[in-house]
């Protein structure tokens, strides 16, 4: 019986007939082009455009010249402003851009520490003549420290003075910013 219905349904082809045309079932049609999935587009977090003012602030809302009290690290979640005139641990003196383009891979902890000493040290962070009061003015810098965090947006860097005898500092040492 099996091998008669196939031979059945050969039987007009067999004679030279063309085979039944079928119409497509309407789950066989395409639904025209496919629409592509969306892929998000990084962006990059802008620097904050000014120093913020006294009071209690998010390591990533610093602008630059806030004097800070208490200081313990660059690395601190928080930080407490206080107005510059007044004795101060440290003083984040300048935040720049590593990179601003969305598309740049990250080059790594090791290397953005490499380059965060002479990104916190070139000429105008500091103000000099100020910084002279203090022999021993050290600065400290941080940057994205996880792929993730640069992933995120997170691309600046900062730049931290403070006294290496955890002396106060009671004058502002913030230079005019980067020259050359």
């Amino acid at each position: 019986l099996v091998g008669l219905f196939a031979l059945g349904t050969r039987i007009p082809t067999l004679f030279g007939a063309s085979a039944p045309s079928h119409p497509a079932s309407a789950s066989r049609t395409p639904s025209g082009t496919p629409t592509p999935t969306p892929t998000p587009t990084p962006t990059v977090i802008p620097k904050p455009a000014a120093a913020v003012g006294p009071g209690q602030h998010a390591w990533d809302t610093l602008g630059g010249g806030e004097c800070i009290q208490p200081y313990t690290s660059p690395w601190a979640e928080t930080f407490t402003v206080v107005d510059c005139t007044a004795d101060h641990s440290a003083q984040m003196v300048y935040t720049n851009l590593l990179s601003a383009d969305p598309a740049a891979p990250y080059p790594g902890a090791d290397a953005l520490a490499q380059q965060i000493n002479t990104l916190c040290t070139a000429g105008g962070v500091i103000d000099l003549n100020a910084a002279a009061a203090y022999p021993d003015l050290q600065v400290q810098g941080t940057f994205p420290a996880t792929d993730e965090q640069w992933k995120s947006g997170q691309r600046s860097y900062y730049c931290f003075a403070s006294r290496s005898s955890g002396q106060p500092l009671s004058t502002s040492v913030q230079g005019q910013g980067p020259t050359g």
